[in-house]
């Protein structure tokens, strides 16, 4: 008996295009072109950058090492920032794989700096460090946030050091704004703590260690740590992460994996945001916390809502009060890549700056400042001080700060 057509139909011939030898191809393909459809837009070769509302903006220098300012963070006293500077960023950048140090050199250490900018004129002090260890000579700080105990109000600057060729750390400092001191408390390290770059501390009284330490959120940049996997892992894989370490426990806890190059957090105790640098995007969460069956909080996360953004995203800040997110962000990266690698970058004309904000409320989002570069460029991170409506910017590779009426 011969087989009906409706049988015959239903073989496919072996000879169609999508035959599975040529998935071998195809899916090569596929994965290159889904490497460009993110890495030509995030070149900002399509991007127009032009300077707008800076006209109120100010920049504000101060002695010759207040520079190179990656990260800063508000004070609980009004009109006042903690700095996190590094001189030698120019010369030695391990996240953009960059390392013009000749061997033996002399390398300076970064320092954390108090400006006063509601002051006439700015007040720009470096803090004194006083540590027991060699911490201080090895101090290279990168992300930088202000931990309040809601109880003592005790307040700790915490910060992240990445010393040159060594395991980075997170540091914990008492502040003494009188006397202009950073008192060393604590250090943590952890090796599920890499690539730190951002960090955001939680609040909760339950998930602090018996002598305050508390938990915190970081983003870990890069998987790699060898400078040219770092490199090649930046355009082609998604594994950077944010981790959560428990102080409870002392253990680092997942919160978020396969991150497209995994930059700024920032948050409350309910609610974080992340930078996804070259997606351009900035993610929220919900943050959920459980306590388990022995009385050991822990979190998980809930993603909530994304935005998109025309520029490579860098530093947060979020004004939980306005509930405002803000995020500074570097409109032409391959810009910004051509810079740092120059051999001389101050024959170089800066790379432009891109502030926006995202009203968490209304869901839009919009751009605060831009600049070419002539005035401020390379913006790393930006925030909102409402009560002296003020914006302040701090600029990867700019000397000062940026301070402009809103």
């Amino acid at each position: 008996m011969g087989s009906s057509s409706a049988d015959t139909a239903a073989v496919p011939h072996k000879n169609v295009w999508f035959h599975i030898k040529h998935w071998g191809y195809i899916l090569p393909i596929a994965y290159i072109v889904s490497i460009l459809y993110v890495l030509v837009p995030l070149s900002g070769v399509f991007v127009t950058v032009e300077d707008y509302n800076i006209d109120e903006c100010v920049k504000m220098e101060g002695p010759s090492d207040f520079k190179y300012c990656e990260d800063f963070v508000l004070s609980n006293e009004p009109g006042v920032a903690y700095v996190s500077c590094d001189p030698v960023r120019i010369q030695y950048n391990d996240i953009m794989g960059i390392n013009k140090l000749t061997p033996g050199e002399a390398v300076p250490a970064g320092a954390i700096w108090k400006v006063n900018y509601a002051e006439t004129p700015a007040s720009i002090e470096k803090f004194n460090m006083q540590i027991q260890n060699n911490i201080s000579d090895k101090f290279h700080p990168l992300g930088v946030t202000l931990d309040v105990h809601p109880d003592s109000k005790e307040k700790t600057l915490v910060a992240i050091n990445k010393p040159h060729l060594e395991q980075p750390s997170v540091e914990f400092f008492s502040v003494d704004d009188d006397q202009i001191n950073l008192i060393h408390k604590h250090t943590v390290q952890h090796p599920k703590i890499y690539s730190p770059n951002s960090i955001h501390v939680i609040q909760d009284v339950r998930l602090r260690s018996h002598d305050g330490v508390p938990s915190f959120f970081f983003s870990n940049d890069h998987y790699f740590v060898n400078p040219f996997l770092r490199q090649v892992e930046a355009y082609f894989f998604r594994w950077s992460n944010v981790g959560f370490y428990n102080a409870v426990t002392g253990q680092v806890e997942k919160g978020v994996e396969g991150l497209y190059f995994a930059n700024g957090v920032s948050g409350t105790d309910h609610v974080l945001f992340i930078a996804e640098t070259n997606k351009r995007s900035v993610k929220q969460y919900k943050i959920v916390t459980t306590v388990s069956s022995n009385g050991i909080p822990h979190i998980h996360l809930d993603h909530i809502a994304e935005a998109k953004f025309n520029m490579a995203v860098d530093n947060l800040h979020y004004q939980a009060e306005k509930e405002l997110l803000v995020i500074a962000g570097h409109p032409k990266p391959l810009e910004l890549i051509k810079y740092i690698a120059a051999a001389d970058p101050s024959s170089t004309t800066k790379p432009p700056s891109q502030v926006d904000v995202w009203d968490i409320r209304t869901g839009e989002t919009k751009t605060l400042i831009q600049d070419i570069g002539s005035l401020f460029g390379t913006s790393s991170t930006g925030a909102l001080d409402v009560a002296n409506s003020k914006l302040v910017v701090s600029g990867l590779y700019e000397e000062g700060l940026l301070v402009c009426d809103m």
